[in-house]
Formats: structure tokens, C-alpha cells, sequence
């Protein structure tokens, strides 16, 4: 695969010259197209989960997995399911069959043998789709992100206040017990109200914006507890160990010991980042 490239396709089918031929025709486009390949829809469920191509081109009939088989196996993956489809096929033709394959999810449908002006056309086609639907996610997100860093001013503007309460508490002169009860009662009241209240405006924010998420995280992951389920959210928004460290009154380290067991939890390789594999679920 080239080093620089603007999409990488997953390349699906039982035959080699069919792989090839797509292959020598997208080469010639301006466009730098990186190619992973599969010879059954088994193999390529397993490279789409670890590679997270921007576009499949499948054939419909193959051993093991077909192509529509293979649609909807990709459609009930919340890691994978975003991921458009172009259906290939030499015999699964009729118009019957080309609502078969969209009804399983395909974005698009091409007949074989390969025709190359058709081909380039529905692959640029299909992946202008999809960069416009990213664009919309990113938006979303960077929406979630300059909320929960108002959330971080705000939580960093709260705590100068306890502070300044426990400097002020250290120069009274008079300290006797209904001040120190009245002075522990104030401190320990905004401390609380502080942590209750960020994680519940936020958890609003990223509910308002994408209700799929948690869902999706614990249908992958039931086993993850309550904070390991904010650590997701906030990684999944490109958070760095600061900032969440800000949000959850934690010090860096405890965020990073945290990061460390939650990357083993969900059996994460050291090759696979962390925040971009939560932002595709």
C-alpha cells in the first residue's frame, strides 16, 4: 500500500482477475487509492473490523460469506456499519436483485465485467457521500468538544473558588466549631454540586447529539462500569488526558492508568489508536 493515500478500499472477491482489474483501473485515477483484498466475505468482515476501510467493493457470489451476507453483517456492527458498499456481480443482474443488495445496505451496484468509466464514476460518487457524512459527525463532535471544554473552564474557575475558601479558612483567627462545620458544610457542598453537575450537563450534550454511542459501546462491551463508560465519551471526542483529567477531578496519571486498563478491557492492540476506534462506534 502506498504511504500517502486518500482512501483505502477493501477489495472483495473469489477471483484474482477481478481484484486485479479494479485495481489497474482506480491506480490510474489522481486520486491515491490504498487496496486491502479478501476472497470471501468472512475474511473481509475481519480486515473491515481491523482496518476500517472508507469503501468495499464486494462480489455477491462467493463460498463461505456471500456479498449480501456479508452487507449485513457489516450493517449490524456499530465499529464497521458506516462503511458504504458497492455491490458487483456478474449474475445477480435484475432489478430484483439490485433491491436486494440495497435493501441488505449497498450504497451502489455494478455489473460485471467491469466497465472502467462506470467504475470510477460510483467509487468517487459513493466515497463524496461518505466524506459528506463525516463532515456532518466531525460538526457534531466539535460541537461536543467546545462544550465540554466550556465544562473544563468552568470546573478550573470552580476550584480557584474552594481554593480561595480553604486560604480564607486557614486565616481566620477564630476557629471554633460551628466555623469549621459551616466552612467543611460550604466547601464540601460546591465540590459536589461541581462534579454531579458537569457529567450530567455533558452526558446531556452528548445525548442531544448522538444517542447511539453508549448503546452501542455496551451492546460491544456490557462488562464496562459506569467510569469506564465516561472515559470512552470523552476519548471518543479526542479529549486529551488534561482535559479529562479536568472534567473528572482526577490527576493525569489516574486518566492514564485508566486509558491503560480500559485499552486492555476492550482487547485493543498497541497498533490500533484508541480514540479513533471509539469514534467509529
Amino acid at each position: 500500500m502506498a504511504d500517502f493515500i486518500s482512501n483505502k478500499i477493501l477489495l472483495v472477491d473469489d477471483d484474482p482477475h477481478v481484484i486485479n482489474r479494479i485495481v489497474d483501473i482506480l491506480s490510474k485515477e489522481k486520486t491515491s487509492y490504498g487496496f486491502y483484498q479478501a476472497n470471501n466475505g468472512d475474511v473481509a468482515f475481519r480486515i473491515a473490523e481491523n482496518k476500517i476501510p472508507d469503501l468495499i467493493i464486494t462480489d455477491w457470489d462467493m463460498p463461505f460469506v456471500n456479498g449480501v451476507e456479508l452487507i449485513k453483517k457489516l450493517k449490524e456492527n456499530s465499529s464497521v456499519k458506516e462503511i458504504p458498499v458497492i455491490m458487483a456481480t456478474a449474475v445477480m443482474q435484475s432489478s430484483k436483485d439490485l433491491k436486494c443488495a440495497l435493501e441488505a445496505g449497498a450504497a451502489d451496484y455494478i455489473r460485471k465485467p467491469i466497465d472502467e468509466i462506470e467504475l470510477i464514476a460510483r467509487v468517487q460518487s459513493v466515497i463524496k457521500i461518505s466524506e459528506y457524512n463525516k463532515k456532518i459527525i466531525e460538526n457534531k463532535n466539535r460541537e461536543i468538544a467546545e462544550n465540554a471544554l466550556m465544562l473544563i473552564r468552568n470546573n478550573k474557575f470552580n476550584i480557584q473558588i474552594i481554593r480561595k475558601l480553604n486560604e480564607l479558612h486557614e486565616k481566620l483567627s477564630v476557629k471554633d466549631d460551628e466555623t469549621e462545620n459551616l466552612f467543611e458544610f460550604i466547601i464540601n457542598s460546591i465540590n459536589e454540586k461541581v462534579k454531579q453537575d458537569s457529567w450530567q450537563k455533558f452526558e446531556l450534550i452528548i445525548k442531544s447529539n448522538n444517542n447511539d454511542f453508549t448503546e452501542n459501546l455496551l451492546k460491544k462491551f456490557p462488562n464496562l462500569t459506569n467510569s469506564e463508560i465516561k472515559l470512552c465519551t470523552f476519548l471518543k471526542l479526542g479529549m486529551n488526558t488534561k482535559e479529562i483529567a479536568s472534567v473528572l477531578f482526577q490527576s493525569n496519571d489516574s486518566v492514564k492508568v485508566a486509558r491503560s486498563r480500559l485499552r486492555k478491557k476492550i482487547n485493543l492492540n498497541s497498533e490500533q489508536n484508541l480514540s479513533a476506534y471509539l469514534s467509529s462506534l
